[in-house]
């Protein structure tokens, strides 16, 4: 199942880092443009505002955007800085998930909807639960539902600290660096 989710995860950061190469090449004088605007408008600290509602609720907002936007933007000029910002943001905003998560798993509805997986699988959560966060915290996959689901099944709160930590600030360099290399690999 995890090297299914891997494979799956792999192929969605292809399409998407292929499906923005291609956009930039042909729009990069645009999002330079919208880019721009949105920065002067909300400002870094806005764009931060954005990663830590979209990394704590589940919403169709891919924030992976929010790199384009510092990549086509005077921000671009100190990315070291706000991309490592970000990062943290987007495990405060994991840790907030798991909190809620930890929360929703008190109500009724959501034990008969977890519980009897939580049950029959607990050794396998509690051996794998890392891996299961380190996947969420590095893959296109919605980090905000991996923090909900292992608040839910009772993943210890410094495990997927740790993972988050580990892994999705080093991710979110990584995605930067694709992002704005991409273009030179694929030219």
């Amino acid at each position: 199942m995890i090297q299914q989710n891997l494979i799956k995860a792999l192929l969605a950061l292809v399409l998407f880092i292929t499906l923005m190469v291609g956009l930039g090449v042909i729009f990069e004088d645009e999002m330079t443009f919208a880019t721009t605007w949105v920065v002067e408008r909300i400002g870094f600290l806005g764009l931060a505002l954005i990663l830590l509602v979209t990394d704590t609720l589940v919403t169709p907002f891919p924030p992976d955007i929010l790199l384009i936007v510092i990549a086509k933007s005077p921000l671009s000029a100190n990315w070291p800085l706000y991309v490592g910002i970000l990062g943290v943001v987007s495990v405060i905003a994991g840790m907030t998930g798991f909190g809620i998560g930890r929360w929703l798993g008190h109500f009724n509805w959501s034990k008969r909807l977890f519980g009897r997986f939580k049950n029959e699988h607990q050794a396998f959560i509690q051996k794998y639960g890392f891996w299961a966060v380190v996947i969420g915290a590095i893959t296109p996959l919605p980090y905000s539902v991996t923090c909900w689901t292992a608040g839910v099944l009772n993943i210890r709160w410094y495990v997927v600290l740790s993972a988050s930590v580990l892994f999705r600030i080093p991710r979110i360099y990584l995605y930067y660096w694709l992002l704005t290399s991409a273009k030179s690999l694929f030219m």
